[in-house]
């Protein structure tokens, strides 16, 4: 527990700013935008301000598990290190967005259309930064038949797809420059494309 402790007090902070929010929200708060940044999906408060920790707990909690439950449990120990930085950097990315959400809904003039690319762009280069690191496992990677089959395959993939990922999280934080309606499809590109890619670039590996 000592080495998540900085994950425990972020979701115990969830709670604690979400219950501190309530009485400043309005009766119905935003959790979805539309491609031009404006909120089109609305919830009581109640549900708004809570269901972002209760869900980030169930999160953490599945993911601290998973390991216990891949046949290829073993390998963990070997990027245990990673892995730990995974899950802090995804929480902190998820407790950013809370913090966002609940910003915006009390009424300070967020941007919601601009942080979460630049959130997910930052997120993005980080996981490539480490990706190279991972072993073969069934939870965590790039998961294709080619990489699961061949730890050689798997190796190379991510070398290659921790490149990629840096490369995705730069073109990401990019489209904050572009009018927001073609944004949200830039980021479909950008993701897809680099998705696409790093599949057919693991079949092309297991071919060699």
């Amino acid at each position: 527990m000592k080495k998540y402790w900085m994950i425990i007090v972020l979701i115990v902070c969830s709670y604690v700013l979400s219950l501190l929010a309530i009485p400043y929200l309005p009766s119905e708060v935003a959790i979805h935008w539309n491609v031009a940044g404006e909120a089109d999906g609305f919830v009581n408060k109640w549900c708004g301000a809570l269901l972002f920790p209760i869900c980030l707990t169930f999160i953490v909690a599945l993911v601290t598990f998973l390991p216990k439950f891949d046949p290829r449990k073993e390998n963990y120990k070997k990027f245990e290190n990673v892995y730990r930085i995974f899950l802090h950097v995804f929480v902190l990315f998820l407790f950013s967005m809370h913090v966002v959400t609940l910003a915006y809904n009390v009424g300070f003039p967020v941007q919601v259309d601009i942080v979460v690319p630049i959130g997910v762009g930052v997120l993005f280069i980080v996981l490539g930064n480490y990706m190279p690191k991972i072993k073969p496992n069934y939870f965590i990677g790039i998961r294709t038949p080619w990489t699961l089959d061949n730890e050689t395959v798997w190796q190379k993939t991510h070398r290659v797809g921790g490149k990629v990922f840096v490369m995705m999280g730069v073109l990401v934080m990019l489209t904050i420059f572009v009018e927001s309606v073609w944004r949200f499809v830039l980021l479909l590109i950008i993701v897809f494309g680099g998705t696409i890619y790093l599949f057919v670039q693991s079949y092309i590996f297991s071919r060699q």
